[in-house]
């Protein structure tokens, strides 16, 4: 990241939405959150598991994130049901990686949330193994609601969307121009 820049909480949580709307430069900007509970996010497109061009990168930073400090998570949801995607690393190893529009491109075990409301509906397999256009897939497609990327966040770390920035810290965020994706 370079051009690394305070800015307010409100300014940074308007820009996440800017950034995330524009279509000529949507993996440009980043913007990190302060600790929380232990945690720093960043957030912003440029972390966009469903767009297929970001995969392998991310599961590469996601894995060397998680072998220098342990754990490593990255998560994407999107209020107007553009999906929902989540990556999660430990050890230098991937856990699990979902992304909901492009099933094809999951990894590992499915776990924790995901597992239950799967063996809730009897689906003893992996979701990316249901056939596409069966009933049983489009139910558990209706389920996302809950299981949710932040349902999964919550879960292993923590819901930004639940998290209220004034009672974990009370400085602002920074904002970085992210490296472009070769």
């Amino acid at each position: 990241m370079t051009d690394v820049r305070d800015i307010a909480w409100a300014d940074g949580v308007e820009l996440i939405d800017e950034v995330a709307h524009n279509e000529e430069e949507p993996f440009s900007t980043v913007v990190v959150a302060p600790p929380m509970q232990g945690w720093t996010l960043v957030v912003g497109p440029y972390l966009g598991l469903p767009w297929p061009q970001q995969t392998a990168h991310l599961t590469d930073v996601c894995r060397e994130l998680s072998a220098n400090f342990g754990k490593a998570q990255l998560f994407f949801h999107s209020e107007q049901n553009d999906g929902e995607a989540w990556l999660i690393a430990a050890r230098g190893r991937i856990r699990r990686r979902w992304i909901s529009e492009y099933p094809q491109l999951a990894l590992g075990e499915p776990f924790g949330v995901e597992r239950r409301l799967l063996d809730a509906y009897g689906i003893t397999g992996k979701p990316e193994d249901l056939d596409p256009n069966s009933d049983l897939a489009g139910e558990w497609a209706a389920t996302w609601g809950d299981c949710w990327a932040t349902t999964v966040a919550g879960e292993s770390s923590i819901d930004p969307t639940t998290t209220a920035p004034d009672t974990v810290s009370t400085s602002g965020m920074l904002v970085a121009a992210a490296a472009p994706i070769e």
